[in-house]
């Protein structure tokens, strides 16, 4: 399944989504990529304070993946101005 993630906001519920679909507490995902209960939880419910590092480590944790495309894929990316 593919989640659509536009503020940081969104990113904490998805990622305890996975995480519980591995059946891991937050103890558990911790522990797998060398972080404490305490960060897991932080990230989960402050996903604003995570580091890139910790979401890609994270995300490789529990089989998921960034992919990165246009809002709209008939636009061209190159063609957009300015930064929205």
């Amino acid at each position: 399944m593919d989640f659509i993630i536009r503020t940081s906001g969104q990113l904490g519920p998805v990622i305890r989504q996975f995480r519980k679909q591995k059946g891991w507490s937050q103890m558990e995902l911790g522990r797998r990529i060398g972080l404490s209960q305490e960060r897991i939880s932080t990230i989960e419910n402050h996903p604003e304070r995570v580091t890139f590092d910790q979401l890609l480590t994270i995300l490789m944790a529990v089989d998921a993946e960034i992919a990165i495309s246009p809002r709209n894929p008939s636009q061209d990316a190159s063609s957009v101005k300015g930064p929205w």
